[in-house]
C-alpha cells in the first residue's frame, strides 16, 4: 500500500484530532477557528493510505529576542496500526522541505526524554541535541496584575493545534512571570510555558510558587536551516 504525504487542509481537522487522540493521547479541537486557520496555512503535513489517514506533523513559528524566525516542529503522530513503515521519517522529511524554503535562522523541536523513537528520527535528520536535561513548566492563566517593573524575559505568543498559549524564554522573574499571566488573561490564551535547565533550583522554586507544574524533563534538538533535508 502507497503511503501518499501531502498538506493538511480545514478538512482534515476531525481526522486529525481523532489520529492525535489516539497516537499522542492529545487534545484538538476540530471545530475551533484556531485549528481550522493553522491548516490552511500549509505547515502541517499528512500521511494517507488509501484515503486514510494514518499521520500528521504539524509545524509553527516563532521569532527570537533578535526578531529572527525559527521553525518550530511541534507535533509528530502515526496511528498505531501504521508504525513501523517509515511514516513518521517521511513526515519529518515534508516538514524540513517546508522549513528550508522558509529560511528560518533555526530550526527546532521539544523532545520528551523518553522519547526514543522521536529522538531517533532527529539524529537521523541532522538535529543535534542541547546539552544537559530541560525542564518543562505550564500553567493555566488566572486573573494578575500587569506589572510595571521591567525584566529580562521575552515573551513568546504561540498558536499550535492544541492551545494557544504564551512561552517565555530568557532570565525568569516575578516580574516577568505577572507580565506573562496579564497578558495571557488578556488575549485569550489557554496555556503559560517555559522551558529551563534542570539544574535551576531557584527558578523551579520560583515557577512552583506561580502554580506551575512541572511535566518531565526534554531535550531542545536543533538544526540550523541551510541543513534541513541534505
Amino acid at each position: 500500500m502507497k503511503v501518499m504525504i501531502g498538506r493538511a487542509t480545514p478538512e482534515d481537522a476531525l481526522a486529525i484530532a481523532s489520529l492525535a487522540a489516539d497516537a499522542l493521547a492529545t487534545r484538538i479541537d476540530a471545530d475551533s477557528p484556531r485549528v481550522r486557520k493553522i491548516l490552511n496555512e500549509g505547515l502541517t503535513f499528512v500521511a494517507r493510505i488509501d484515503e486514510s489517514m494514518v499521520g500528521f506533523a504539524s509545524n509553527f513559528f516563532t521569532f527570537d529576542q533578535e526578531g529572527r524566525r525559527r521553525f518550530e516542529l511541534d507535533l509528530l503522530a502515526v496511528a498505531p496500526g501504521a508504525q513501523g513503515r517509515g511514516i513518521g521519517g517521511r513526515l519529518v522529511e515534508a516538514s524540513l522541505a517546508a522549513a528550508r524554503d522558509s529560511k528560518p535562522v533555526l530550526i527546532r523541536t521539544l523532545v520528551r526524554s523518553e522519547n526514543w523513537s522521536m529522538q531517533r528520527l532527529c539524529r537521523r535528520y541532522g538535529f543535534t541535541r542541547s546539552p544537559g536535561q530541560k525542564q518543562l513548566f505550564v500553567t493555566h492563566p488566572r486573573p494578575a496584575i500587569r506589572s510595571c517593573r521591567k525584566h529580562c524575559a521575552y515573551l513568546i505568543r504561540v498558536e499550535t493545534l492544541s492551545y494557544s498559549g504564551i512561552w517565555l524564554e530568557g532570565a525568569l522573574s516575578q516580574e516577568a512571570l505577572d507580565d506573562a499571566l496579564w497578558t495571557a488573561s488578556q488575549s485569550d490564551r489557554s496555556v503559560i510555558g517555559t522551558v529551563i535547565p534542570s539544574g535551576a533550583s531557584h527558578a523551579h522554586d520560583l515557577l512552583r510558587a506561580n502554580a506551575f507544574n512541572n511535566l518531565g524533563e526534554y531535550n531542545w534538538w536543533t538544526i540550523s536551516a541551510g541543513s534541513a533535508g541534505s
